[in-house]
């Protein structure tokens, strides 16, 4: 894996299908807070919004969906003033036959001395992403459970 990539796997316990329909229908709402015309979520959805970095604070972004292929990923582009952002859900089958959500995060800087800044504390950063997607997994699956 890249050096401007943090990826974080989660076991789901739920349905794939279950736990795929609750991420959609997140992002769904997500994506109406900033544009509430948006009905349904497809490959070059695209909204408008605020978002904190980790590097400059609240930034004007654009987030765009790049690609939904059902119950296997969905993939979104951030992209803003310095830079964009990959983001992808996606959900693997482990070695043991356990399906697992994996969440990635590919940064790309415009300046190469906010990518070399960005690998330097993105060692640091790593803990406090750990935790943070490590609850946004288990919110999803236990969503789903609900079911």
């Amino acid at each position: 894996m890249r050096t401007d990539t943090l990826s974080y796997k989660y076991q789901i316990k739920a349905a794939r299908e279950a736990v795929y329909q609750i991420l959609l229908k997140e992002q769904l709402t997500y994506f109406q807070k900033a544009d509430p015309s948006i009905v349904e979520l497809e490959q070059g959805t695209k909204i408008t919004c605020y978002l904190s970095t980790k590097m400059r604070g609240v930034v004007e972004s654009t987030m765009e969906i790049k690609e939904i292929i059902p119950e296997q990923r969905i993939q979104f582009k951030t992209a803003y003033l310095s830079g964009e952002i990959l983001q992808t859900y996606e959900f693997l089958t482990n070695k043991a036959g356990v399906c697992q959500l994996v969440y990635s995060e590919q940064n790309t800087f415009d300046k190469a001395r906010s990518q070399y800044s960005f690998m330097v504390m993105g060692l640091l950063y790593k803990f406090f992403y750990n935790r943070g997607i490590a609850k946004r997994m288990k919110y999803l699956d236990e969503l789903a459970l609900q079911q």
